[in-house]
């Protein structure tokens, strides 16, 4: 009799999930329940029992002090909001598709969508998911029931969702009606990948045995489709829900005892690997050998160091369990499954599978056959490697450990050391970047050792230098001084950053690297990162290539073609001197003076910028020929005469304060950095020597504007105007002056002579 697994069989990723919570869970102390039937397998939930977990099935049996699990098929939105204000704690196990469900049911909902739910609509998932909008969706259950679809309004916006177990074939056909009756339909296949693939394995089963197992819970959905998946395929096709109910299927003749059938097993969802073995063990031993022969079988010895062949019926993250028809059941140890420590182990045999394994070590007194897989994937992957030597091929592997004086990878299941001179094409200080990482190498050594060990040595240099001087050979044919290139960083230098160009490493100088002065070329770029250059320099003999990332002579006469005065740039300012800041225009720098850059007296540049700032200037003057560009920086607008004078006219009293006095007059600040002139003659009705005789620094006064003059910016002012002028004195002058501060005028050496006066 040959019995076989279907690939996809047993728990799926959700029912996993939320059993490892539940007894994680057990283990603490405190009361814990399970709102419902946690899944749909009688075992689990007897088990779970035993250690404690109640079972609740309404929400007035739920006591304040619980701890609640939501049931891997998930509750409507009303039940887990009151069950969370009536216990202690609720802790959400469901599945994460079936919460995907959810969410797009109550996002459907909100925006006034019609749901519609391929389903069965007892089903407690469905009922769920329901919840969710309200109990306003259509569930459909049947071909015949999706013909309530055409019954409904064309424009109503609808969603259409599906249990996760549900034949796939049927969503298929819902949704052909709803794409064509309706106007804008949503339609989303919320069928679990795990579920169809799992229907998928087990009808290719079915249709090469002669009779098929289903295991499952009686009311599991996603089993009751796999017996009606298997059915189509295999008539001999049987629902059980564990070896117990299979013993029973035999002894009454349900099932037919013939070695010569080959028997298919599959599992639900919410089947444990520990029912599905003992389905396995129990179908095994309904054969028609007779009780000699089977005896017979059983109890021949096992010597270590055979080869025999095993069938796989369990898998844990440490261990393999195989049946290897002796009277004990054979373990590998992960460490003799495979070489590489970072395999997964689900990815390396799968429950049914046959397999070759070599008896390692049989313990009559535990009842344990140590078996080991790697050393016969060894012997098999040693003639593989020879082959691979003799014809110099070129292998691929992970490099799994590091050890003295080099790696080791592995290779068709043999361990394979690299020794560090031959693990790059130049010297590797650091072997650690190799760990975890895919490398192509050969085979350049294989011999015995003195204890007659097998020893394979590999190395990446020799593929390496091969790949990389047919690289350089490409490169060198069409390399030329301007043409651009894509690269990677390589490995940064004090002086600069190398950059490989696909097989040939090419310098940036430090210089290049930003258009600011940096310390090292780690403050621009970082190993690993991609970059765009140009050749600046070639010299095959010498195998050196000289990068920048732009060339100065394009970007030069790129900016003279369409430079001229008044031009907007936004530059970065590149250095910095005494008498201005240098900014970067895109290869060519201009320089903003320092009177240029605040309206402001500054006695450094370093007081309004820094090397690295963005500055938004415009060309004030341009010489070509010279190559000197002198750009400005202040705005008009935002001088201080525009900004003080610009609420002001002629005629207006204004206060304003004493800031200077000279033999001509005194100076009133009117607005900041703006001060107007008050004549001598302004100052008062009556005649005065000099303006000292009546005015004082920090003196506030009102003055009157009598004129404001655009073009020299000069302020006129008249404390005289405000004041009464005897009749004596208010006759008519033949001869009035037109313009008080043409008339006033004065002049920087005025100022400084008057000073040098005083």
């Amino acid at each position: 009799m040959k019995i076989e697994i279907a690939e996809k069989a047993g728990f799926c990723f959700g029912v996993d999930r939320a059993v490892r919570m539940v007894y994680d869970l057990a283990k603490e102390d405190g009361l814990l329940a399970t709102y419902g039937m946690l899944i749909h397998n009688r075992d689990v939930i007897d088990d779970l029992e035993r250690m404690g977990v109640k079972e609740v099935n309404i929400l007035d049996d739920i006591e304040p002090e619980m701890r609640v699990v939501i049931r891997a098929h998930g509750i409507s939105q009303k039940e887990q909001e009151e069950m969370t204000a009536r216990c202690s704690q609720v802790i959400d196990a469901t599945c994460p598709y079936v919460k995907k469900i959810h969410h797009i049911v109550k996002k459907a909902h909100d925006a006034g969508r019609q749901v519609i739910i391929c389903g069965d609509r007892e089903h407690p998932e469905v009922k769920g998911i329901n919840g969710w909008c309200e109990n306003t969706a259509l569930v459909i259950n049947t071909e015949e029931e999706s013909g309530q679809i055409l019954a409904m309004d064309a424009e109503i916006p609808v969603t259409v969702v599906a249990q996760t177990t549900i034949r796939k074939h049927f969503l298929k056909k819902v949704a052909e009606i709803a794409k064509k009756h309706f106007t804008n339909p949503e339609i989303f296949d919320t069928i679990c990948s795990a579920t169809a693939e799992r229907q998928e394995a087990a009808a290719k089963l079915a249709a090469e045995s002669d009779c098929m197992l289903v295991v499952g819970g009686k009311n599991s959905s996603n089993t009751r489709k796999l017996f009606d998946v298997c059915k189509e395929y295999c008539e001999n096709t049987y629902c059980i829900e564990n070896a117990k109910e299979l013993k029973n299927h035999i002894t009454t003749g349900v099932i037919p005892k013939n070695k010569n059938l080959k028997v298919g097993i599959t599992a639900g969802a919410s089947t444990p690997d520990t029912v599905i073995k003992e389905v396995y063990l129990t179908m095994a031993e309904n054969n028609e050998m007779n009780f000699a022969e089977a005896l017979e079988e059983t109890l021949k010895p096992l010597n270590s160091g055979e080869v025999v062949k095993g069938v796989v019926i369990g898998i844990t993250p440490t261990e393999v369990q195989v049946d290897i028809g002796n009277k004990y059941d054979g373990v590998i140890p992960f460490d003799e499954l495979t070489n590489d420590p970072a395999a997964n182990i689900q990815d390396l045999v799968k429950v049914g599978e046959e397999v070759d394994v070599y008896v390692v070590h049989v313990s009559d007194r535990d009842g344990i056959v140590t078996l080991s897989k790697k050393k016969i994937d060894a012997v098999k992957g040693l003639e593989e490697l020879q082959t691979a030597f003799e014809n110099k091929e070129i292998l691929t592997g992970r490099v799994v450990e590091l050890v003295k004086g080099g790696v080791v990878t592995i290779a068709n299941g043999v361990r394979v050391f690299i020794p560090a001179s031959e693990c790059a094409e130049r010297f590797l200080a650091d072997l650690g970047t190799l760990l975890n990482t895919e490398q192509r190498f050969r085979i350049i050594k294989m011999d015995a050792d003195r204890r007659g060990r097998q020893r394979v040595v590999g190395s990446i240099k020799s593929v390496a230098k091969e790949e990389s001087d047919k690289a350089s050979a490409a490169f060198w044919a069409d390399a030329e001084v301007g043409k651009q290139y894509k690269g990677t960083i390589k490995s940064l230098t004090s002086f600069g950053a190398f950059v490989d160009l696909g097989g040939v490493d090419g310098l940036i100088h430090i210089s290049e690297l930003s258009p600011v002065r940096i310390a090292h070329p780690s403050e621009a770029v970082k190993v690993g990162d991609e970059i765009e250059v140009y050749i600046k320099e070639l010299n095959k003999d010498q195998n050196r290539i000289s990068l920048v990332k732009e060339l100065k002579e394009q970007k030069e006469a790129a900016f003279w073609a369409d430079a001229e005065i008044g031009k907007q740039y936004t530059g970065v300012v590149k250095s910095l001197t005494a008498f201005g800041a240098f900014v970067d225009l895109g290869g060519v720098d201009g320089l903003v003076h320092i009177s240029e850059l605040s309206w402001q007296r500054i006695k450094h540049p370093s007081e309004v910028v820094k090397a690295g700032d963005t500055l938004t200037v415009y060309i004030k003057d341009l010489d070509k020929e010279a190559g000197k560009v002198s750009l400005g920086y202040k705005k008009e607008e935002d001088s201080p005469w525009v900004q003080g004078t610009k609420d002001l006219q002629v005629g207006d009293v204004i206060k304003c304060k004493i800031v200077r006095i000279l033999p001509f007059g005194a100076f009133a600040e009117v607005a900041p950095f703006v001060d107007g002139l008050i004549h001598i003659s302004q100052i008062s009705t009556e005649r005065i020597s000099k303006p000292s005789d009546v005015l004082a620094i920090g003196d506030e006064v009102e003055a009157k504007i009598v004129e404001i003059n655009q073009d020299t910016k000069q302020i006129g002012l008249s404390m005289r105007a405000l004041m009464s002028v005897p009749e004596e004195e208010a006759a008519p002058v033949e001869e009035e002056i037109t313009s008080y501060t043409e008339e006033s005028s004065f002049t920087l050496g005025d100022i400084l002579d008057s000073e040098e006066a005083e």
